[in-house]
């Protein structure tokens, strides 16, 4: 079962009713309102904040982060889910990812999103990397069938144009490829790197599966 690592400040501040609670969130409650998505505290460190929650459901994916476990509380408190407004709101504009032949032997399948209107925090984009890294080890089998890349939008030239490329030409110090940093791809079966002109390039090593 997924273990996942939250800051209490973090978890706090999306949850209504822990709000400017002097001293915080008790603990007590906090392992109350981690039965509502069959969570167990597992650790807490007071002098960091941190606090290792185990999950119990592998069927929900989106509990496997500090907002996910936020969200499913705040459904209790509120008795209602909240609507996101941007799931049926038309885009301003769209944009397009132009793959190449060949990549169906290797990722049969890409999805592409833009995310806007959120600036990322230091605690923040710990749980982005941590999400992606246990959706990638859990539901990606070790990233041999899924692998995620977070990228900073404005560095992006569309269309991006999804491609195999060669090992040497993916190699750290090309300056015509930067290697993902936040998605610690290093040590997996295939790195995955996103060019400044917009391509998103899958190098081939020993032992990659297609999907």
């Amino acid at each position: 079962m997924p273990t996942i690592t939250v800051f209490k400040t973090d978890l706090e501040s999306l949850l209504e009713r822990a709000k400017g609670a002097r001293g915080g969130m008790p603990i007590a409650q906090l392992e109350e309102w981690l039965m509502l998505v069959k969570g167990e505290l597992k650790g807490h460190n007071a002098d960091t904040g941190e606090l290792r929650i185990e999950l119990q459901d592998s069927n929900r994916p989106d509990l496997w982060c500090c907002e996910g476990i936020a969200r499913q509380i705040r459904i209790k408190q509120q008795g209602r889910l909240q609507p996101y407004s941007f799931f049926t709101k038309k885009p301003k504009s769209v944009q397009s990812v132009i793959v190449k032949p060949g990549m169906d032997q290797v990722r049969p399948y890409v999805a592409a999103c833009m995310a806007k209107g959120y600036r990322v925090t230091e605690q923040g984009l710990a749980q982005l990397i941590q999400t992606q890294e246990k959706l990638a080890d859990i539901f990606g089998h070790k990233r041999k069938t899924v692998s995620i890349g977070i990228y900073q939008l404005p560095k992006i030239t569309f269309p991006v144009t999804y491609e195999l490329v060669k090992p040497e030409e993916a190699a750290a110090g090309n300056p015509a490829f930067g290697s993902c940093d936040p998605c610690r791809h290093r040590s997996s079966p295939c790195r995955h790197f996103l060019s400044l002109n917009g391509t998103i390039g899958f190098s081939r090593r020993t032992g990659l599966k297609p999907a």
